[in-house]
Order: structure tokens, then sequence, then C-alpha cells
């Protein structure tokens, strides 16, 4: 019977049973969530655990009786299709549209009651069901005992809209132009998800059957995903309803799933609230099983469009998707931090939008888990792209993305068609309303339409000076517990004057003294700005402040912050092309400090569009030199791009010229004019040149791995080791640099050219870099082999023993000791093997590594003179391994009657019956030969001359065999075969060196 077959047959004899009265706590009130679909009206009721049900219908009157004392609260709205809905104590009480059909079923605890719209064909091909009137326990209709014949939910479940949506704040007077990329930029932070309503839209969740529930067949055909709110007396759990369907998911180490798929599949994926979304542009049937206990993706659910497959994740703040791909399959991992994207870049041309995209798949149509309302969703066959930020027009609004492109329209005429290159969003029979591209006579015009909360105004430095020198004196007249405005109005005037170490000092100094400026968001706000200015990003956490939010402004500095934070960052470029005219109308000295970070960041991140425009703008600008070096370099002119970097490699700033002669060290070895060990000569000598930041780190990473790659494996991980040291906030990042470069040397056979001594030093420095499991074991053993290769066993010797200590226990542990006690054993140390195989035991190890540490025991006593503990020590395996190990051990005790039969047992194992021989089957049967004519077995050694004789061939192994088998001298006819044999005994010390066996390695 199959195991679907079998959970049916259970489920059906449950509902058999009379429904059992339920515990739920007295008058518990029942939430109530309604919603209108195409097609269908839908009212849900989130019911405490184990509350069954009775549903009864009378022309339109639905009337749904609950077991347990509960009381079903009201609705704020009706579904289209729905007259009336009147709630109570135990009861529900439902007036539909005459025509509609009204269909029951349970997600979980909660119970869902579909009304379908009038439908004169389905009328005309089948006659609806009569209604069941009211009847007795026995005849009535539970929820836990639903009939298999319920109908199927509908294919597309949208949920409701939140009741209480959170107001968002006007946008510019005008559109912004085309160099700003045509839209307006979020004022969320760049850094986090979008911010969640002040009432977070519920979790999408799928609920899995009750114990003694069956599941419709027609909802096992399909997933649905429905919008409920998490009750605490039920676990969240998803569920595949296929029960022959593959298994395509299966939880990581990380939180991770991965969907297997065996034709090519586009996927996106995106954040809408409180929940993400993972688009399939294929429809497929995934079992969400295996991830049931998963603290991500435990609650995922999946819902099966008629063209694709969307799976919802319920994702806390900070929390992020990254998607990558393996072989037939993509993999979706929750992640602590934004992933870095090539972001997908959106250009106007002739009235449309034009997204370039990687290898663009299908685009698909779904609902907004968050309004209900639709989505057009762009999926890509190819990872790595994305919508870094949100962009708002007048016709739609550009959602950020960690995948793929996704719009939401707001004009009903917008059309997203997947392109070769990319994605096109157009406006049907018209162009989309987007702005042209501006003079720049326009450009500071356009900057006075951007929101701002602090005005910065544009004066001379001379006249900030005589600004900030009165407001001083009128901050040290003002009484004490009145200068916090006072001092944040200094502090505003220091920032304008790029001072941002001493207004943030000062607005520390005014949050400690009074605790209005403490709880002030103007205080966080510019005390993050300055702490920016002043090259702190890490103490700027101000500027998350969600009072903040809703200003252009303040999405500039966020995004100030990301850049300083991550060099080249996507997400502060996208904010940036839409702000960067604000930065020009700011007082010079702050508009200086700040312009060489947007415009770099800009052309580094891909936004030349908006690169272009400021560096015409502020074309005589020196301070930005680098950006158009960048330039000239994003857009292939490598000969104009290096002639800039090395002239900027000459400036007396010091950053600029660290930056600058970085980048030409680059683009020359790009060119092939120097090699890789030229190239990290470069870098070294610019290592100190700027001290402090994420450029110093990108440099030492970017040094470490030429190193590496010309071979200086030594010098690459001792200055990981530096920097892990220098930028303690960064370690698990750069520990985990030093871990895989670790491993890539002794993967990629680059321990082989190294010289022993060092090789052996870089080993001993980095034991503790070897990952755990069975690619350390394997890596551990390889690097084992090699050191003793080497010849050098005394130097190997405490790097094994280094290797064992720093194994983090278990089998990789037991396996490093067994590693030491070999390389002991094969130094004569019988002692010290015994003694790292008792510091190195563990329970119930894998069989194959439980035989290696008996054999290598058993050796250890044998080598001490202890025959009978080692005969002993191997009782416990019957293995091949084991024979040849008795018969060794008794050989060396000169037993040589006990050797014989060991040797027979082991060639019984290793040696066929018939047949040519290999070497090592020679060996055997001459160590079985000389057993035997030492305990004077006359028998054995015939059989072996009659047996074996022809298949010993010929050489040294074959003539040693007819030496020790040769049948004894009776006749003067035997004179000359003794002769022979006599000379070849003559020759028997110089051919015993053809029984010493190769060198074993280390197991």
């Amino acid at each position: 019977m199959r195991p679907g077959t079998r959970v049916w047959l259970v489920a059906g004899l449950l509902s058999c049973l009379a429904p059992v009265a339920a515990h739920a706590d007295s008058g518990l009130p029942v939430p109530v969530r309604v919603g209108s679909h195409p097609g269908y009206g839908r009212v849900m009721f989130y019911l405490p655990a184990r509350v069954d049900y009775r549903l009864t219908q009378q022309d339109q009157r639905v009337l749904v009786q609950f077991t347990g004392d509960v009381t079903i609260g009201a609705a704020r709205s009706l579904p289209h299709n729905v007259l009336g809905l009147t709630g109570g104590a135990g009861q529900v009480e439902l007036i539909v549209q005459a025509g509609t059909v009204v269909r029951d079923w349970r997600l979980g605890d909660s119970l869902v009651i579909d009304v379908r719209d009038y439908s004169p064909a389905a009328s005309a091909s089948s006659a609806p069901a009569p209604a069941p009137a009211p009847q007795s326990d026995a005849a009535s209709r539970p929820v836990a005992g639903a009939s298999a014949a319920m109908p199927a939910a509908p294919p597309a479940a949208v949920p409701v809209p939140a009741p209480s949506p959170v107001s968002t704040q006007a946008g510019p007077k005008t559109r912004p132009p085309e160099a700003l990329a045509a839209l307006h930029v979020a004022s969320p932070a760049p850094t986090a998800p979008p911010a969640a309503a002040e009432k977070p839209a519920d979790p999408i969740v799928a609920g899995k059957p009750a114990p003694d529930a069956a599941r419709p067949a027609e909802l096992a055909a399909q997933a649905v995903a429905v919008s409920a709110p998490p009750l605490p007396q039920s676990p969240v759990a998803a569920v595949s309803p296929v029960a022959d369907a593959p298994a395509p998911l299966a939880p990581g180490p990380d939180p991770m799933l991965e969907v297997a798929y065996e034709a090519t599949v586009g996927v996106a994926a995106f954040r809408r609230g409180n929940v993400a979304l993972v688009v399939f542009d294929q429809q497929r049937p995934i079992d969400m099983a295996p991830l049931r206990d998963d603290p991500v993706f435990g609650s995922a659910t999946v819902q099966q469009l008629p063209t694709a497959t969307v799976i919802r994740v319920r994702l806390e703040p900070g929390k992020a998707l990254s998607l990558s791909q393996g072989p037939h399959a993509w993999r979706i991992t929750a992640v602590a931090v934004e992933p870095k994207l090539q972001p997908i870049h959106a250009t106007a041309a002739d009235g449309r939008l034009v997204m370039p995209a990687a290898a663009p798949g299908r685009v698909v149509t779904l609902a907004d888990p968050d309004t209900g309302a639709t989505l057009l969703v762009g999926t890509q066959r190819q990872a790595g792209q994305g919508v870094p930020v949100l962009r708002r027009a007048v016709e739609f609004v550009l959602l950020p993305t960690w995948q793929g492109i996704a719009v939401e329209p707001i004009s009903d005429d917008l059309a997203l068609r997947s392109a070769q290159d990319g994605f096109v969003l157009t406006g049907g029979a018209g162009s989309l309303a987007l702005s042209p591209m501006p003079d720049a006579a326009n450009i500071l015009a356009y900057a006075d339409t951007l929101i701002r909360r602090f005005d910065f105004a544009a004066l001379p430095a001379e006249a900030l000076m005589q600004r900030l020198r009165r407001q001083v004196a009128d901050e040290a007249a003002t009484p004490a517990l009145g200068r916090g405005p006072r001092r944040r109005a200094v502090a505003q005037t220091m920032i304008s004057l790029g001072l941002g170490a001493e207004a943030q000092a000062l607005l520390q100094l005014a949050a400690a003294d009074d605790p209005r400026e403490a709880a002030a968001a103007d205080n966080a706000a510019l005390a993050g700005m300055a702490a920016v200015l002043a090259h702190r990003a890490d103490e700027a956490a101000g500027l998350d402040d969600q009072r903040l939010s809703g200003t252009d402004d303040i999405a500039l500095w966020r995004a100030v912050r990301l850049a300083e934070q991550q060099e080249g960052s996507p997400q502060a470029a996208a904010v940036f092309a839409a702000t960067w005219p604000l930065v020009l109308a700011y007082p010079p000295p702050l508009r200086d400090r700040l312009l060489p970070l947007v415009a770099e960041t800009l052309v580094t991140a891909g936004e030349t569009a908006a690169a272009s425009a400021l560096l015409a703008e502020r074309k005589d600008d020196p301070a930005l030199g680098l950006a158009r070096g960048l330039l000239q370099e994003a857009r292939g002119d490598t000969a104009a791009a290096l002639a800039i970097h090395e002239a900027l490699a000459s400036s007396r700033d010091q950053s600029l010229y660290a930056r600058a002669a970085a980048r030409a060290v680059e683009m020359r070895l790009a060119s092939g004019s120097i090699d890789v060990k030229q190239a990290a000569d470069g870098l070294d000598k610019l290592l100190y040149a700027w001290r402090g930041d994420q450029h110093e780190r990108s440099l030492r990473e970017r040094l470490a791995e030429l190193r590496a790659r010309s071979g200086a494996w030594r010098s690459a991980l001792g200055l990981l080791r530096e920097t892990e040291a220098i930028f303690p906030a960064d370690k698990p990042a750069i520990h985990a640099e030093l871990v895989d470069m670790f491993a890539a040397m002794l993967r990629d056979d680059a321990a082989d050219t190294l010289a022993p001594l060092e090789l052996a030093a870089l080993v001993e420095e980095n034991a503790d870099l070897l990952p755990v499991g069975p690619a350390g074991d394997l890596l551990q053993a390889q690097l084992a082999d090699r050191l003793l290769a080497l010849d050098l066993p005394k130097r190997a010797e405490p790097v094994l023993e280094k290797l064992m200590q720093a194994a983090p226990g278990g089998v990789s542990r037991a396996g490093s000791g067994a590693r030491l006690a070999a390389l002991r054993l094969r130094e004569g140390d019988a002692a010290g093997a015994l003694a790292a195989l008792a510091v190195s035991s563990v329970e119930d190890p894998p069989a194959d590594l439980a035989e290696r540490r008996t054999l290598l025991l058993a050796a250890a006593y044998a080598r001490r003179g202890d025959a009978d503990r080692a005969l002993a020590a191997l009782g416990s395996l019957d293995t091949a391994s084991a024979d040849e190990a008795r018969a060794t051990i008794l050989e060396r005790a000169n037993d040589w009657p006990a050797a014989q039969k060991a040797l027979s047992t082991y060639a019984a194992r290793t040696v066929p019956a018939e047949g040519k021989l290999d070497d090592a089957q020679r060996r055997t049967l001459l160590r079985m030969a000389t057993a035997a004519a030492r305990a004077g077995d006359e028998a054995t050694l015939t059989t072996l001359r009659r047996r074996d004789g022809a298949r010993m061939e010929s050489g040294p192994l074959a003539d040693m065999f007819r030496l020790l088998t040769a049948d004894q001298v009776r006749s003067v006819a035997d004179l000359k075969r003794s002769g022979q044999e006599a000379a070849l005994a003559r020759g028997l010390p110089g051919q015993l060196k053809a029984l010493q066996p190769p060198p074993r390695q280390i197991p």
C-alpha cells in the first residue's frame, strides 16, 4: 500500500468517529478576515486548536456551528458576494447572493469558506448539489473529518489588504530627470528592509492537517497559500500535498532551501512587508515537509499559479535572501546582511523603461500579499542581479529585489515584457510618464524639489564661520538646561563646514545634558551625519531612526553611510542616482566632502548615466579625478583611465593617492603589462598609504589573493591573519577567507610546489584552518601524506599533533589521532602511538575508522613485544586487513604454524583460486610458502608448488617461491635441479630487496 493511500485510509476511518467536544477556552474570541477575489469571496475563521464545526445551508442562508465555547467576532467588511455576516456565541450566519456555490475547507486549525460567483456555464453543465438539512451529530460534517468529496480550494488565493496601511509622504513636486534614473528613490534606509506598517500584515503560512483529518483530493493536487495570522495553539508548518512528487527541498547547515528543477527556470525574489516572495516561472509541486523544523523556512508556504510557483517565507527584519545556482537547482539562503548584487539599472528610452538584465526569464503576474494589488514580476535564469532600492514614478513603483524585477503598477495600461537582454516596461498605447534629460542649468532647480529635513544653507565658508562664532556665543550665554536646541544649531553649522568629529562630540554632550535632546530624532540624525563625516560610519546608527524616514536628504545620508561601509555599494548608488543634485546645493565645505564618494560610488556600481551628468556639471573639480578615471575605465577607454590614475598617484591627498595607485596597478595587471607577482609587489607598497577603513581591508584582501596566486601562500595567509586582528568586527568574514584559501592550497596541489621546511612551517602556523567534517578529514590525510613524502618525520610529528589538538572532537579528532599514531609507529615509537590513540578515542566511530584504529593499536602492542594483547585487539575484526595483521604479528613472534594458518585465511580472501596474479598476490603466496617451510609443512609446500608454481611466472618473487617449494633430492637425477636451487640460494640476499613492500601512506 502506498504511503499516501495509507494516510487517506486512516483519515477516512477517523472521520467516521463521533466528534469530540473541543476544550477551547471559555468564550474565546475567534478573529474573522474576509476578502474579495476574482470569481469568489472568502471568509476565514481563525479557530483555536481542536475546534470542529458543522455547516448547513438553506437557500441563501449558511449556518456554521462550532464546538466548544467560542465567540465569533464581527468582520470589518464583506466579500462582494456575501450580503450579511452575523457572529455570536458558538455560531455564525452568512447570507450569500443567489446562485453562488459555498465551499468550506480547513487550513490547519482555521476554517475557510469560499463563496463562488454564479456561473451560467457551470449551472448548465451540472446542477448544484442539494444543501444538507440539519441532522444529528452522526450525520453532521465536522471539520476534522471533512469528506474526500469536498471540492478544491480556488487555484489562487489573494490575501485581504491590511486594515491600516501606513500613509506615505508625497513625493517631489516634479518628476526627477532621466539622468537621475527617472524615478524617485524611497526614503527608508537602503541597508534595512522596508519598514513594516504600524500594524504589519499577517504572514503567509500553510497549516498542516489535523491528525484525524482527511485532506481533500482536490486540495492534494495543489498547494494554496492564504494570508493568516499565526495562532499560538497550532504550530506553523508547510506541507506538500503531492504524495508522489519528488522532494526537491532539503535543509542545509545554514537556513537554506534548495529547489530542484529539471529544465531551465527563471526566478525572482523580493520582500513585501514581513514576507519574502520567491517566484519561479514554472508550475511545479514542491514538498516543504523536510523543512518543517527549519527556523526560517519552516513556515514557508507554496502557491501554484497557472504558469508559476510562489514560495512565501516569513522573514524577520534585518534578514535577507541570497539566491545562488547549483546543478539543476536553485539555492535560497537566509542571510543577515543584504547580498552584494549587480544592480539592474532602469533607463528611459522612447517612452519606455528599459532594464538590462542577464538571462531574463518569463514575466509572472501575481497578487501582493499585503494589499492584494497586482504585481508584475520578471524572473531571471541566472543569479547575481537585482534592483537595490525602491523607486517611484507617476505610473508605477519599481520594488527592490534580491533577484529579477518586481513592478507595482499604478496605471492599468502598464505592461512588463521580457526582451533578449532584459525587461521593458511600457505604458500600453502611449508612453510612460518619464521626465526628459535636464540640462545643467536645471539640476539645482531640480534639487529644490527634493524633500529635505535639514536646511544646510549654501553659504561660503567665511559666512559659515561667522555664523558658527555667533551661535557658540549665544549657546554660552544660554542657561544650562536650555542649551540643547542651540547646541543642535551649532552642530548643524559644524556639519556644514565639514567638521564631523566636532559636531558629533557636541551632540553627544547635548544628549547627555538634556533628556529631550537624547530622545529627539533630529539630534540622532545630525549625530549620524557627523559620524559619517568623521569616517565613523559604525557610529551613525541614529540615521536608522524610522521617525526620520520620508525625506530625500535622510535617504541620501543613509546611502553615504552605506557607501562608507561598502565600497561601490549598488544600493547606495541607486539612491545617489536620484539625489546627487542635493549634494550640489549643500555648502561648499560639505559638498566637497561628499561629492567624491558619491561620484565614485555611482561609477563603481554601474550608475554611469548619473555619474556622467554629475561629472559634466563639475568638470573642473579636481577632487573628482578618480571618478573620471573610473568612468573612462567603465567606458572601455583603458589608456585614458590609466593616464588619469597614474597622474593622481602623485597627489598629495593620501586617500586619493592610495586609491588611484591601486587602480593603476589593477589596470596594468588586466592589460598584461605586469604579472601577478609584480602586481602584488605594487599593492604591497601601498599597504600603509591609507589605514583604518574598508579601503584598507579591501586592499589587504586583494593583496592576499595575488600573493596566493603567485605561490606565496605563507605570506598570503599571514596577511589575512593580520587583517583579521586589525578588523575585529569583520573577523567572521575574514576567517572564512582564511579557511577557503588554506583549503584551496591543499586541494589544488599548490603545496607540492613549496619548499619542505616552508610547507611544514605553514601547516604548523595554520592548523586551525582545516575545515570540520569529511572535507577536513580528507585534507588532513593529504597533508599528512605530503609531509611524510618530504621525509621530514621530525617536523611532521609536531604538525600532526597540532592538527589533532585543533580538531573539534569526535570523528575528526579520532582520525587525526590515527594519523599521528601511524607516523609514530613508522618511526618506531610504539608508546607514542598508543598515547595518540588513547587521547583521541571516541565512542562508536565509523566502521572504517574503527578498523584503522584497531589495526594501529595491535601494531603498537606488537612493536612493544606484547603479541598476546595485539592478537586480542584484533579479535574484534573479521577482515582481510585483520588477517594480514595477525600473520605479521605471528611471523615476528616466530610462531610459524599459527602464521601459516593466518596467511592461509588471508590468502583465501585475497588470492583467486585460478587465473593471473598481481604483485601483491604473489607476495602473499611467497609469505605463505616461507611460513610453511619454517613450520616444516611439506604438504602445504607441495600444494603451493603444484597449484601456484606456474602462476608465479618469472622474476625474483617466482625464483624464491620455487626455491622454498622445491621437492627434496631423492636420486641422482635430482642433482642438476639441486645445483640450480643452490645458485638461486646464493643470489638470495640480493633478491630479498624484492620483498620490501612499497612505503605505506599514513591512513
